[in-house]
Parts: structure tokens; C-alpha cells; sequence
């Protein structure tokens, strides 16, 4: 009997499984935190890939989506960007559609950071490891390592009570509210794939609970995924309290665990009475008005390019909803001076004054300032994008690209890289010695990798286009660069394709629809974007930084050379 067991101890020992097990834990130990990191989100991402293309998650009556494609929704959704290659509600049931919200709510809150939630506050666990520590660090704890259990527990903790909260308050409001919205924007929704393009959950709780959780969870982890339509939230976009709720949500999600934990100091602070007045910490200040600096000059130059353009019939401030049949004819009279009086039979019905698209002017300003707000990392939309002027979607490129804060939900440069280039360039104008914040000095080790961050960020962003080029029609793709026929207007420009890519980058989500259209190169290309977006530029070169070398005995003779 003895001989038996010592047998089968042995043969499990050999096993290659056993072997395999053994060899990943001595890898585990010796690799560094952000590798391993990195190791299981990709893992998680594969996993939940090969889920969504199982027939399971999948909806029967849609066209089964390949792996490509499911291998880009579970990316897509653990970086919290929001970028499909098909319709959420339509392509995925129940189940493929938990998945999803499963992956944003991980990749939102960071894996590790749950896990350490989970453990610590709610089984009450007292210490962790130094290697747990530092990967929940590297995941969402910023740079202050004193306080890294207590960063972590109280956002968590802030997260999970704003989701309980707009949660339950979502779910009412899509169960009484109806959706309000334009004549056009109803023509529209009616007029596009057979009518079957928007699914109300007015008096239908199931549905209305279901909306309220995903779309909860989806706002506040800024990954801009939908199950309302196949135009984000266009179905309700006069409905101004749940745009609200919506911008409230993503503000949340992009201020960044270590901000969220100083706001929680604060109120401590003043539930105490203290007369001291509480610090915020640089970290705090930094991002808090670089966010709203961004924000506010995105809108007021967005909205000025929309407000001074005359010429564009499908622009924002503009449009009139046209079948797409009728598009020379809607061209054609727009340019003529937009005569209501001398309209043919078949504009008639869509075209009469104050029946513009997009509404009156309170409409349209309110629509820019949720795009705008939306490009800070969260990616719903209430129009279609791609009618904003070049101008417009120029600044919301450069604002998807800075992103939101560091340790947040959100992608990008990141908020303080920004206010460390833009500080940087100060001092060079002026003459400053050292970069000063908020009466600190800067380390000027960061503020040159911050400069570093942004080289790195422009030069994937410009490789990742040229990727991305070559699903032209030019080049043998499906995207249209000139009409296919002379009634379609539907055609795309370079700008739309670094549009996409700032998007993937941002981990916005926002698109002109593009997305759908990549080949599986292009596809590919996204994912990898995705991916540094949301893991971030310094932790992606750190990742594979090698172990410093000696010192050596001898140096290279000073030379100089011209620059710029």
C-alpha cells in the first residue's frame, strides 16, 4: 500500500502538469509585478474572448461573430474603451452581455485592486504581502506607498456604493422616462437596419433593471459600452437628467483612486470641525484643474468651430434628417439657400423650419458639451460624431489623447503629464529654473518623461493610423474615401481613421464609425492601442526595461548637436 501511494506521488511529481505548475510559480517569483500584471490581463482577455465566440454568449439570430471580432469586444471592454465592431445589444444575449459588464467592471476597478478589496475589507484580512502590495501599486495605487490599503479600500468602497446608488436610480428613471428625442433622430432610428435599432425599457423592469446595472457600470468605469441602440444614447438625447447622471458617473470614474481618497479625507475632516484647513495633496490639485482646464477649452473651441460653420449641410448646428436616397437632392437644395419654400416632393416631409436634427440651440450646445465631457476617457454618445466640423474633431483628438487621471478608469497621457509638458514649456519661455506646482518643485526626472510620454504616445498613434490606412478602399478595404454612388454621402477621411485611433488610445470609445468597417489588421492593431492606453506608457516601458547595467569605468567625449 505504501509502495502504491509512493508511486503515485511519484508519477504525480513527474507529471507534466505538475511540472508546468512549478515552473510557473519559480516565473511567477522571479518576474517582475508589471510583467505578471500584464500576463493576466492578457489571460483574462483570452478567456473571455473564447467565451464571446462561444455560441452561448452570442445571439442566434445575428450572424455568428469570429474571434476576431469576440477577441476585440473582450479587449475593447476590459480597457474600458468602447470601441465594436458589431451592435452590443443586438449581437450579444444576456449572457454575452454579463460578460461584458464582468470585464468593464474589472478592468475599471483593476483586477488586483478588487481582489484586494474583496479580501481585505470584506473577509477582514490585516496584512498583505509586499508583492501584493506593489501590484495592486502598480495597478491603481499611485505613488504614494504609505497609504496604498487605504487608497484602494476607500474608492473601492466609493465605487461599489456609486453603482448601488445611480444603479437603482437609473433603473427608474428608464422604467417611467420616455426616451425624447428629434423628429430626425426618431426618422433615423426608424429608418436604419429595418427599424430594429433601439429597444425601449419603458414599463418593462426587467429590461429597465438590466439597463440600469450595465449602463451604471459602464459610466462609471468610462467604457462608453451601450445596450440601448445602435447610436449610443441618441434615443434620449433631450433627456437631459440622464446625460447628467451619465457625466456625473464618468467625472467619478476619471478623477483617479488617489483623488477619490482625498476627497474622503477631506470630508473626515470636516465632519471633525477641525480649524486647520485640510491639504490636498499635489497629486489632487494637479489633476482636478487640468481636468477642468481641458474640458472647458475643448468646449469653448468646439463649440465655436460648430457655431461658425455655415457651409456644411450635415454638420452639428445644420443638419436636417434625409434618407440617404435623398442626400444630392438635400446637398443640392442647402447650397441653393436653403429655400423651404422651393423644396421637392420627397424633402418635403423631412425639411421644414425649426425641424433641424439635432434640435434648437440649447440642444446642440448641450450635445457639445456631453461629447465633450465624453471624450475625457468615456465614450457615449447623443449625436452622430462624424457630423462635428474638422475643427471640432481635431480638438476632441487632442483631448481624447490626454485622457483622464492616472490611477483612474480612464487612458491616455494622463491629465498631470499634460500640466507637466505644458509647465515644462513654461519654464523654458520664462526662464525658470525648475518646473513649479502649486509651490513644489518637480522632479525633473518626470518632467522629462512626461515629454517622453507624449513622444511615445504621437508616434503609436501615427504608426497605428498607417495600420489602420490600409483598410481603405484605396487600399483594398471596404471604408469609402468617394460616394458609391452619387446619392451616398457616407465616405471617410484620414482624420476619421486618427479619430479611431485616439479613441482606442484614450480608451474612449468615441467613433465615426470606422471600427466596423477595419480588417483584422487594423483590428489588431486597435487592441494592441488599447491596451497601452489603458495600462499606460510608463508601466508599458517599464515592462520590458532591462535591469540597469554597471557602471562604467569610462565615458563617451561631450558633443553637441542642433535641434529644432
Amino acid at each position: 500500500m505504501k509502495r502504491l501511494k509512493y508511486n503515485f506521488k511519484s508519477k504525480l511529481a513527474d507529471s507534466k502538469f505538475i511540472r508546468s505548475i512549478v515552473k510557473f510559480w519559480r516565473w511567477k517569483s522571479n518576474v517582475s509585478k508589471l510583467k505578471y500584471l500584464l500576463f493576466v490581463y492578457l489571460l483574462v482577455v483570452l478567456i473571455s474572448s473564447l467565451l464571446l465566440f462561444s455560441p452561448w454568449a452570442q445571439n442566434p439570430k445575428e450572424e455568428h461573430l469570429g474571434y476576431i471580432g469576440s477577441l476585440f469586444t473582450a479587449a475593447s471592454a476590459f480597457s474600458d474603451t468602447g470601441l465594436v465592431v458589431t451592435t452590443t445589444f443586438r449581437q450579444w444575449n444576456d449572457f454575452g452581455q454579463a460578460i461584458i459588464a464582468i470585464l468593464i467592471l474589472s478592468g475599471g476597478i483593476g483586477i488586483f485592486a478588487l481582489k484586494f478589496f474583496i479580501i481585505n475589507f470584506i473577509f477582514g484580512k490585516k496584512s498583505s504581502s509586499l508583492g501584493e502590495m506593489k501590484l495592486v501599486q502598480g495597478e491603481r495605487g499611485g505613488t504614494d506607498t504609505d497609504k496604498i490599503a487605504q487608497i484602494i479600500i476607500s474608492s473601492v468602497k466609493f465605487l461599489f456604493i456609486c453603482i448601488f446608488v445611480f444603479s437603482i436610480a437609473l433603473t427608474i428613471y428608464f422604467y417611467f422616462a420616455s426616451p425624447m428625442n428629434t423628429t430626425g433622430i426618431n426618422e433615423l432610428l426608424k429608418n436604419s437596419n429595418d427599424g430594429n435599432n433601439f429597444q425601449s425599457p419603458q414599463y418593462n423592469f426587467s429590461l429597465s433593471l438590466k439597463f440600469g446595472i450595465f449602463h451604471t457600470i459602464s459610466a462609471i468605469n468610462n467604457a462608453g459600452f451601450d445596450i440601448i441602440s445602435g447610436f449610443s444614447l441618441m434615443p434620449y438625447y433631450q433627456n437631459y437628467f440622464l446625460q447628467i447622471c451619465f457625466i456625473i458617473l464618468l467625472v467619478i470614474g476619471g478623477l483617479g483612486y488617489p483623488t477619490i481618497y482625498d476627497f474622503a479625507c477631506y470630508f473626515k475632516h470636516k465632519m471633525r470641525n477641525e480649524k486647520k484647513p485640510y491639504n490636498f495633496s499635489l497629486f489632487t490639485k494637479v489633476s482636478l484643474v487640468t481636468y477642468v482646464l481641458v474640458f472647458l477649452v475643448g468646449f469653448v473651441i468646439a463649440i465655436s468651430f460648430e457655431t461658425s460653420t455655415h457651409n456644411d449641410p450635415f454638420s452639428i448646428w445644420n443638419r436636417f434628417y434625409v434618407p440617404d436616397e435623398y442626400n444630392k437632392q438635400y446637398i443640392e437644395w442647402f447650397k441653393n439657400g436653403k429655400d423651404f419654400s422651393n423644396l421637392s416632393t420627397e424633402l418635403k416631409p423631412y425639411i421644414y423650419e425649426g425641424n433641424e436634427m439635432y434640435g434648437n440651440w440649447f440642444d446642440k450646445t448641450f450635445a457639445t458639451l456631453f461629447t465633450s465631457f465624453s471624450t475625457r476617457s468615456a465614450g457615449f454618445a447623443t449625436v452622430d460624431v462624424k457630423n462635428f466640423t474638422p475643427g471640432s474633431t481635431f480638438v476632441f483628438i487632442f483631448m481624447m489623447i490626454i485622457g483622464s487621471a492616472p490611477a483612474s478608469t480612464g487612458g491616455g497621457i494622463r491629465t498631470t503629464t499634460f500640466a507637466l509638458i505644458i509647465m515644462g514649456i513654461w519654464r523654458v519661455i520664462f526662464g525658470i529654473p525648475r518646473v513649479r506646482m502649486f509651490k513644489r518643485a518637480i522632479n525633473q526626472d518626470t518632467v522629462n518623461m512626461s515629454s517622453q510620454i507624449l513622444a511615445i504616445a504621437l508616434i503609436l498613434i501615427i504608426i497605428a493610423s498607417l495600420v489602420l490606412f490600409t483598410s481603405f478602399d484605396v487600399s483594398g478595404g471596404v471604408i469609402t474615401t468617394l460616394p458609391t454612388n452619387e446619392d451616398n454621402y457616407v465616405t471617410f477621411s484620414a482624420q476619421n481613421i486618427v479619430f479611431e485611433v485616439a479613441s482606442a488610445f484614450g480608451t474612449t470609445g468615441l467613433s465615426s464609425g470606422v471600427t466596423s468597417k477595419l480588417n483584422y489588421a487594423s483590428q489588431l492593431m486597435l487592441i494592441l492601442v488599447m491596451f497601452i492606453g489603458q495600462f499606460g506608457i510608463s508601466s508599458t516601458l517599464l515592462v520590458w526595461a532591462r535591469k540597469k547595467n554597471g557602471k562604467r569605468t569610462y565615458e563617451y567625449i561631450d558633443a553637441d548637436i542642433a535641434i529644432g
